[in-house]
């Protein structure tokens, strides 16, 4: 579980690396959603990548690329993918982030946004 933290900090790619990982701070202030219509929900990941990754050309476009593989998500789906994560208990959330080595009060806060962030996607 030590890549966790890849998942869980600045949404795209931040300079330096590390403090864009498992970062509580930019994660707990990230957006989640960027945009529900009454059909479609548009979720804020993966982002555009940073220019200075221009000079890795074939990752870059990989990147690109991505960025409409988050949008227009039916909503059904989105409220299934919300009801699904929603089977999780507290103690398996809180599980994962120990299991990745994160601090007592990393734990709470990671497992804290990851449980509002499900009632929002329940929510739909």
């Amino acid at each position: 579980m030590s890549d966790l933290g890849a998942s869980f900090g600045s949404p795209g790619h931040s300079w330096p690396k590390q403090k864009s990982r498992g970062n509580l701070y930019s994660y707990s202030r990230s957006q989640f959603i960027d945009k529900v219509t009454p059909e479609f929900v548009d979720f804020h990941t993966p982002t555009r990548p940073a220019l200075f990754y221009a000079v890795a050309l074939p990752q870059f476009i990989s990147r690109l690329r991505l960025r409409g593989t988050c949008k227009q998500i039916p909503r059904s789906d989105a409220r299934w993918m919300g009801h699904m994560l929603g089977r999780l208990s507290q103690r398996q959330i809180r599980d994962a982030f120990r299991a990745a080595g994160y601090s007592p009060l990393e734990v709470e806060g990671f497992s804290r946004v990851v449980e509002s962030r499900i009632a929002e996607l329940k929510s739909l």
